[in-house]
């Protein structure tokens, strides 16, 4: 069968089975998103296998699957931060910053502890703790979005942290590689590039070679945050206008889809951080540009029908559990960890910010899952030898698990009352949130 052909029957297959089972979850009051990640669980190594059957090897359909789905990604963070609201994430940067800075503390050294104490090295420990930083924002986003909670101070707090501690997760990304000596690995970006490049032109940079990526990092992601914010804030109107001029069906949907790609390319060749950042941050500046509900009603569309449901989906396909074989006790006590770690240490950094005990709760509740950098510092730690196949299968257990507890604590955390939420703090009082849940409806 042509990779076409293949590629048609995998969406054929999968999309559809993502949102009947999504339906099915939510009238058992279960957040549609598990039931998205449990039809990938399904379809994974761990199950059927799907992307190894003999109808679909042979082809690089399943790639092209599984980069669709990245694209996904993308599209699930750029309307996250279209329903961000803009005035209470400023009043937030203060808390999200000792969240996220929290959130990255506590993880790496109880991570670290804990895989050494059940006889991991200590490279592997460390890397094992690296991999626990970062939260996965767009799980913490999608699970906001069907929670009707988007613009609530929690919600302020939450992207906003796990924004921040993904790009310290890339510091410690980056401390791993120069104290493991793996310089040499292959690396995408402006920051890796000057890093190899100095340490091959100049004695003092190979001496210090930590030195030099971490202050080449600072400098790419100030760089890639000052140019990519500025540059979009002056500019989103008039290109709108421009767009708008374009004789063409759905001319603006296809030239603001095209820009958000490339801010995704910039966030990861500039700024060192992962694209979904990047797409983020064109949607915020989006949240208040003059078209934003124009925008917003044809990304939910095309996101929510298509996208989004194969990037989550796609979660599910890369977990194996029989890679763990007896590894049964490091995968309670890394999960535990995880899943602790982030609770309580996000949850007292916004607690002793003032948030209050049930906000706060959320909070922890919401930076729990993890993703895109913990299975980047995997990958980094199989690629040179220091991680072996069981705590490969280990973390990418811990990022599905985490993954799929995330929106059922965080729908338990928001059903818990507290006064903050009768000061205004919850959706249904908000203005915005009657439009958006008709749209929802429609799509």
């Amino acid at each position: 069968m042509p990779a076409t052909l293949q590629l048609a029957l995998l969406i054929a297959i999968l999309l559809p089975a993502g949102k009947i089972v999504a339906s099915i979850s939510t009238r058992f009051g279960i957040p549609a998103i598990l039931g998205e990640l449990l039809v990938g669980v399904v379809a994974g190594p761990g199950c059927i296998d799907m992307l190894h059957m003999k109808i679909f090897t042979g082809t690089p359909a399943a790639d092209a699957f599984l980069l669709l789905a990245q694209i996904g990604g993308f599209v699930l963070m750029f309307i996250a931060g279209l329903e961000t609201d803009i005035d209470r994430m400023r009043e937030a940067s203060v808390t999200a910053f000792l969240v996220a800075a929290s959130g990255v503390v506590w993880p790496f050294f109880l991570g670290t502890g804990a895989a050494y104490l059940l006889g991991l090295p200590w490279n592997s420990a460390m890397f094992l703790g690296g991999a626990l930083t970062a939260t996965s924002v767009s799980i913490s986003a999608r699970t906001l979005m069907d929670a009707g909670k988007m613009t609530t101070p929690e919600a302020s707090v939450i992207l906003g942290a796990a924004v921040i501690d993904d790009v310290m997760g890339l510091f410690v990304l980056a401390f791993l590689a120069a104290s493991c000596s793996t310089k040499g690995a292959s690396a995408f970006g402006v920051a890796p590039m000057l890093s190899n490049f100095l340490q091959s032109h100049l004695p003092w940079a190979a001496q210090h070679p930590l030195v030099v990526q971490m202050s080449l990092i600072a400098l790419c992601v100030t760089s890639f945050f000052l140019i990519s914010y500025g540059a979009a804030q002056r500019w989103i109107d008039p290109l709108m206008r421009q767009f708008r001029k374009l004789d063409a069906n759905e001319a603006v949907t296809s030239c603001v889809l095209a820009l958000m790609l490339l801010f995704a390319v910039s966030a990861e060749w500039l700024g060192s951080v992962a694209g979904i950042t990047g797409a983020y941050l064109l949607g915020y500046v989006f949240a208040g540009a003059k078209l934003k509900t124009l925008i917003e009603r044809t990304f939910y569309a095309i996101g929510h029908g298509l996208f989004i449901p194969l990037f989550f989906v796609s979660i599910g396909l890369s977990s194996n559990f029989r890679a763990l074989g007896g590894h049964w006790l490091l995968l309670a006590a890394i999960f535990a960890v995880a899943v602790v770690s982030k609770l309580v240490g996000c949850g007292i950094a916004a607690l002793g910010m003032g948030m209050g005990p049930v906000p706060s709760f959320r909070v922890g509740c919401g930076m729990i899952s993890r993703g895109e950098v913990g299975l980047i510092v995997t990958a980094m730690g199989a690629s040179t030898g220091i991680f072996k196949d069981p705590e490969v299968a280990v973390m990418v257990t811990v990022v599905l698990l985490t993954t799929l507890i995330t929106p059922l604590i965080m729908r338990g955390a928001f059903m818990i009352k507290c006064p903050q939420d009768r000061e205004g703090g919850d959706d249904s009082a908000s203005p915005g949130f009657d439009s958006v849940a008709e749209m929802r409806a429609q799509t």
